[in-house]
């Protein structure tokens, strides 16, 4: 990776221990959504399709959005997803 993906992803420590403290921090953010989305779209998947799709999920997107990297937000991904998904239906 060069200097610019290591920036954008959160790890590039920029000469200082304020670099790192900042990468730290990003990933400590970036893990707490990520569990943040697992309580909430976890039990999801205990619902039937037709119930995730009167709210405008899949249970292919909640898999999907579980299985992104930590660098790319599932709720994020999620909210894409079902306003595709409202678009698609009307």
């Amino acid at each position: 990776m060069n200097t610019a993906e290591l920036q954008s992803a959160g790890l590039h420590h920029k000469g200082t221990v304020g670099g790192l403290m900042s990468a730290a921090e990003t990933w400590t953010k970036r893990i707490s959504r990520r569990q943040q989305f697992r309580q909430t779209f976890l039990p999801l998947l205990e619902e039937r399709d037709q119930i995730l799709s009167d709210i405008g999920y899949s249970r292919f997107d909640i898999h999907r959005a579980l299985r992104l990297p930590l660098r790319q937000d599932a709720m994020e991904y999620m909210e894409a997803k079902r306003q595709f998904h409202q678009k698609q239906a009307s």
